[in-house]
């Protein structure tokens, strides 16, 4: 009998320390994963010429030029994984109900995620994280029950209620909004209702509907096949976290080295995190994303939002078929621009685009900040400049 209670009590993963995980700061650990996971864009003679050309395909909003270069993606990622690798990590901190999602077992599915930097900053999250156990064992200051947490969350953050590294927007500069925000909220409701509607359409019909003779050709050739290459079979844990990483590219170059690294500076073993690449354009929704949808206790959409919805139509069937597909209980994570790239014209009004997503009579809103600041510490060093983002905050809750 004791030795059973032995072999059962090694076989739980070692609860982390962060001190000695992260040393003295944990964000300058952070960036120190995405410098030794980078390292080979950084040695890239013509860096600086393909970060300018990535820059000025961005001020375009030509996504397809920056994404569909395989040279520009090393880049794009030793650019611009650090900063929001840092405010993913602090964000998953704040909030408890996100923190839950990586006790494990779940599964996380990232839409867009292929430059690393939520695969850095959830796993980061993680090591301040105790795996589930048969006893669940509170986090500090977790003394709240699940339903007192879900109403706190519920609240919108007000001004000077937010961390050292997050200010809200009462605070710093502020970028233009050009949202001209209706009197009324019908109108809102009323797309919101068409985009619930969509998930019951017949997609094929709908992609038909908006193709025209002249772009046939051009989308045809614009959509690739969704590909899965997994992780070797790992044995089965109660407490792994499944990080699906999605995107329409092949980021491996990038992924395969920071996962190697993330694994060791993070001291995650193989039973605590197994990453997965889905590969293929989302708006086409593949079956086989849509399986993963179902299965989903966390899915994200980081900084991905705005650029998918340059294809509004498109990206409105796939909002209501997601949302359909998730099972009861999942979260869904938004975080994307709070300025003007977050504009979403409608006819004649312009919206931000998480109005739509608080309409949807299928999603509750567990926590809702529609502008708030994350500041990199100064003190931190990377190989290029950080910057500050000025970004929106949706957590949803699939009833």
């Amino acid at each position: 009998m004791e030795d059973s209670k032995d072999r059962k009590k090694a076989s739980a993963p070692a609860v982390l320390d962060p001190k000695k995980v992260f040393g003295r700061s944990p964000d300058q650990h952070i960036l120190n994963v995405v410098k030794e996971s980078c390292q080979e864009a950084f040695n890239l003679p013509s860096f600086n010429t393909t970060l300018q050309t990535i820059k000025s395909h961005f001020f375009d909003r030509n996504y397809d030029a920056v994404f569909q270069t395989p040279g520009h993606l090393p880049v794009y990622s030793a650019r611009y994984a650090p900063s929001r690798a840092l405010c993913y990590y602090h964000l998953f901190l704040e909030h408890p109900v996100l923190l839950k999602k990586l006790e494990g077992p779940s599964t996380v599915l990232c839409i867009g995620s292929g430059a690393g930097s939520e695969l850095v900053g959830i796993a980061a999250a993680m090591v301040h994280v105790a795996p589930k156990t048969k006893k669940k064992k509170r986090l500090v200051g977790d003394g709240a029950s699940d339903k007192d947490k879900d109403k706190k969350e519920k609240k919108k953050k007000t001004p000077g209620s937010v961390t050292a590294t997050v200010t809200s927007n009462s605070e710093g500069p502020k970028e233009p909004l050009d949202v001209g925000k209706p009197t009324e909220d019908s109108s809102v409701e009323t797309i919101a209702t068409g985009i619930e509607t969509l998930s019951t359409a017949d997609p094929s019909s709908a992609s038909a509907a908006q193709e025209t003779p002249e772009n046939e050709e051009l989308e045809a050739s614009k959509k690739s096949k969704s590909v899965t290459f997994n992780t070797p079979a790992l044995p089965t844990s109660k407490h792994l976290v499944k990080l699906v990483i999605q995107d329409y590219v092949d980021w491996s170059r990038i992924l395969d080295p920071m996962e190697r690294v993330v694994h060791e500076r993070m001291q995650l073993g193989a039973d605590r995190l197994a990453c997965e690449t889905e590969i293929g354009n989302v708006l086409d929704l593949s079956e086989g994303l849509l399986a993963r949808i179902a299965k989903a206790d966390l899915i994200t959409f980081m900084f991905v939002l705005n650029e998918l919805f340059q294809d509004k139509k498109r990206t409105m069937l796939l909002v209501a078929k997601i949302v359909a597909a998730m099972p009861s209980g999942a979260h869904m994570l938004v975080v994307d621009s709070a300025g003007s790239f977050s504009n979403l014209k409608v006819g004649e009004r312009v919206y931000m685009v998480y109005m739509l997503l608080d309409h949807l009579k299928d999603l509750e809103i567990v926590y809702q900040d529609d502008a708030t600041w994350y500041r990199c510490p100064p003190s931190l060093t990377y190989p290029l400049k950080l910057e500050n983002m000025r970004h929106f905050v949706r957590i949803y809750k699939k009833i």
